[in-house]
């Protein structure tokens, strides 16, 4: 394989699975890459050799793009939350999803953990008396036995 067929192996790669933009500055990059190794001393092919499969490479590339990630999860999630409401509706059920990155979402928490707190704190005040009152009971009988 030459320099020629590897930039295009890696160029037809990364055609329609990534910006055109970003894929063109992938491809320049290791054409410049290639070419400045060359112009070290080093031949095409010990170069190319180096840098293994531009299938493989492509492919890394991919893997690593933050903007197709994003894509590959929007798409996954769409087609989740679209089955999900589609079964709630046949089984007649509806959800509610709180969402914690709107103002409202936030509020909402925090007043439900303050009504959790509040209400533990009442049990907790209602039993205490009881605990109390069997502390000082085994305490005077643990006396009597002595």
């Amino acid at each position: 394989m030459n320099r020629t067929e590897f930039l295009d192996t890696l160029r037809r790669q990364l055609q329609g699975q990534m910006h055109e933009g970003k894929a063109a500055a992938h491809v320049r990059y290791y054409e410049d890459y290639i070419q400045s190794q060359v112009r070290g001393g080093r031949s095409e092919a010990e170069v190319l050799a180096e840098l293994g499969d531009p299938r493989l490479i492509a492919k890394t590339l991919l893997d690593t793009d933050p903007d197709s990630a994003d894509a590959d999860y929007e798409e996954y999630s769409s087609e989740w939350r679209e089955e999900t409401e589609a079964s709630a509706e046949k089984s007649g059920h509806r959800s509610f999803r709180l969402d914690l990155n709107t103002w409202i979402g936030r509020i909402i928490a925090i007043l439900v953990l303050v009504i959790i707190i509040c209400l533990v704190g009442r049990v907790l005040i209602a039993v205490l008396p009881f605990f109390i009152v069997l502390a000082v009971v085994l305490y005077v009988i643990s006396l009597f036995r002595r």
